[in-house]
């Protein structure tokens, strides 16, 4: 079993360290709130106010807000830790400001792997997180089982920051999601519809596996034609006539015209990445 020292004991964090701990390692969480300690401390938890007691730590993780905390908690970390301690940030913070850190961990034979997490507290509490990692390949095996207490998913990216890279791009590609699935709801509104009924409808159809059928042919530029963007030009059109598009969906649909106009229609609607 491993010691792993924790730092920040947050909503996320907290959740982390307790499965690391159920799952019989030693845990030391630091967190400067008393409420987060003794949180943790209840749910079986060591805890500490001071970074120093983590000197000993052979794998020390962290879930911190910002890049600025990140970088002052391992610039007083780094020059306590033994060459060798392998270290994990799971906090999304900037990919410069990670790679800081990654530099200034190296130089004393320190593995730091960016280590950012897709999902909420849900996710966190329930053991389903999704991680993505940027660091040394011998440093990511030393981590991937004690990471797998709290996820299901553990992905190597490559080297330092390529974790925060998908993290980034990630939460861009859920927040479009996001705002283009409240215009639909407003439509459904709008048009007078059942939304209970229409959102269990689109669950039923192909919005909720369009990475499954659209991502590999985007990627591969495979525009062989199952659905093609002449056929879903002419669907936007019709949607135009009945209520203006929203901010995102609008400028989805300018993308998909721009690609009819430009010649494309007989192509697959994979084909807006000529476009795009």
């Amino acid at each position: 079993m491993a010691e792993i020292g924790f730092v920040g004991l947050g909503r996320m964090g907290f959740q982390m360290a307790r499965h690391l701990n159920d799952a019989g390692h030693r845990v030391v969480g630091v967190d400067p709130v008393d409420d987060a300690r003794s949180r943790a401390a209840e749910a079986g938890v060591e805890v500490s106010e001071h970074l120093s007691d983590l000197a000993g730590m052979s794998v020390v993780m962290s879930s911190l807000p910002n890049t600025e905390h990140v970088e002052e908690v391992y610039g007083s970390l780094i020059p306590m830790l033994g060459a060798g301690t392998v270290c994990a940030d799971l906090s999304t913070i900037s990919v410069d400001g990670s790679r800081r850190v990654a530099s200034m961990a190296s130089d004393r034979r320190i593995a730091f792997c960016d280590a950012p997490v897709s999902g909420t507290s849900i996710h966190a509490e329930a053991g389903t997180l999704a991680i993505m990692l940027g660091g040394a390949e011998s440093a990511v095996e030393v981590l991937r089982p004690l990471l797998a207490t709290f996820s299901t998913a553990v992905h190597h990216l490559g080297v330092n920051g390529a974790g925060l890279e998908m993290k980034l791009i990630t939460n861009r590609l859920l927040t479009t999601h996001l705002v283009a699935i409240g215009e639909a709801i407003l439509a459904m509104e709008d048009a007078g519809l059942d939304v209970e009924a229409c959102i269990e409808l689109l669950r039923a159809g192909a919005v909720p596996r369009l990475l499954d059928y659209k991502a590999g042919p985007l990627a591969a530029r495979d525009f062989t034609p199952l659905f093609t963007v002449g056929l879903m030009s002419k669907d936007l059109r019709l949607a135009d006539e009945r209520r203006p598009a929203g901010r995102v969906t609008g400028e989805a649909a300018a993308v998909m015209l721009e690609a009819d106009a430009a010649g494309l229609g007989p192509h697959d609607i994979a084909a807006i990445m000529e476009i795009i």
